[in-house]
């Protein structure tokens, strides 16, 4: 059975109750949520209601608040194309992923945006000083992932919250490496968008996630896509309530049911302990990579959250990886993980990015001992060879 610890990507496995609910809604709930007054389109509405406030109650947030998407990336999207116009400025990262910096890039480059992107240091932090310098007058957003996906480090997103709230700024908090890590209280950061994938540590499965919008911006941003939303059908235009302004067509009903189960999991004794012994096995992972020969490990006193990147001197990390694959069964991601800025400043860019270790809930002391025994082996017959 391969060793899987690819979790900051998505997470595998997932809970069984996640299984048992997918299941369920795709045999006894996948019709029309909303499109109809009969019992099961009521018994959907009601499993989506639970969903939204599941997930509001995660963050602190008003139930309308949420706005079901179908990634991460999907909610970016949404909240950056939506909100941002032409002559706006606005800021991110080095250490943010390309679905916040693609949409950026494109409104740059087609829409008349004013873009500044702040550097990272060698462990992939951002200098909140950095954010407040570069704003201007026009600045209308600012956008920070609240933990780099390659490092592990956590940006300094109260700091910039606060300021961004007594400046009158948007501030976009990208969340996808720390939804559902149940040592984060997202309720003492002052964030206007707050986008999520329901995949990750969230437990849901692929093609889910949500948007947060508070009252003050959901306002301003327009809809990403336009269409049926079971209410205002004789309307023309899009409806302005949230959440229906957000949620054109049919919704991932399945997925969604899934999620709910996956958040409902987080909050029992099972999951707590399992994230206290994941974050655990991430610390001894890391400190034992670092103590092998030929091998660095990015950002080593600063990881927070269960995901570490590593090199072997003189070999790409792709090459690392297959080994790791073919020879000891342990799929993990290599690359530059869609956070193409950030690997210059940490000095991963000579290796082609990183080799990524991401342990999940159910990853074992045992699979982590493999991991490293296998990058041992590497590392020794690769510093051979450079010898």
């Amino acid at each position: 059975m391969p060793i899987y610890l690819d979790n900051a990507a998505t997470s595998f496995p997932k809970p069984e109750s996640v299984y048992a609910a997918i299941d369920h809604a795709n045999r006894q709930l996948a019709v029309a949520a909303g499109r109809g007054r009969y019992q099961r389109a009521n018994d959907a509405d009601r499993m989506l209601s639970l969903a939204r406030q599941a997930a509001a109650h995660l963050i602190g947030a008003e139930t309308t608040q949420i706005s079901f998407a179908f990634s991460g990336s999907d909610a970016l999207s949404t909240a950056i194309l939506g909100y941002l116009k032409p002559g706006d400025h606005a800021i991110a990262s080095a250490a943010d992923h390309t679905s916040v910096l693609r949409p950026l890039w494109h409104l740059e480059q087609n829409h008349q945006l004013e873009l500044t992107v702040v550097d990272c240091d060698e462990n992939g932090f951002i200098d909140s000083n950095e954010i407040k310098s570069a704003i201007k007058p026009n600045t209308k957003m600012v956008c920070l992932t609240h933990a780099s996906n390659v490092t592990g480090v956590i940006q300094p997103t109260e700091d910039v919250g606060e300021f961004c709230k007594a400046n009158e700024i948007a501030f976009l908090l990208d969340a996808a490496q720390t939804i559902g890590h149940l040592k984060f209280d997202f309720r003492s950061i002052d964030f206007d968008f707050l986008a999520a994938p329901g995949h990750k540590s969230l437990l849901g499965p692929l093609g889910t996630g949500f948007l947060l919008a508070t009252d003050k911006v959901a306002e301003h941003c327009d809809p990403l896509r336009f269409g049926g939303t079971g209410s205002t059908g004789n309307e023309f235009n899009q409806p302005t309530t949230c959440p229906q302004k957000f949620e054109s067509g049919n919704l991932n009903l399945p997925g969604i049911a899934g999620l709910l189960a996956g958040i409902q999991w987080l909050a029992t004794d099972e999951a707590i302990a399992n994230s206290d012994r994941t974050n655990n096995l991430t610390r001894q992972l890391a400190t034992q990579l670092s103590e092998i020969e030929h091998v660095t490990v990015y950002g080593l006193e600063h990881i927070q959250t269960p995901t570490v990147s590593f090199n072997i001197a003189g070999t790409d990390c792709q090459t690392v990886g297959m080994l790791l694959d073919s020879q000891f069964e342990i799929e993990c991601r290599t690359g530059l993980h869609c956070a193409p800025l950030i690997h210059k400043k940490i000095g991963s860019a000579e290796f082609g990015g990183t080799v990524r270790f991401s342990p999940g809930v159910f990853t074992t002391e045992d699979e982590i001992d493999q991991a490293i025994a296998a990058v041992q082996t590497i590392a020794r017959e690769m510093g051979a060879a450079i010898q």
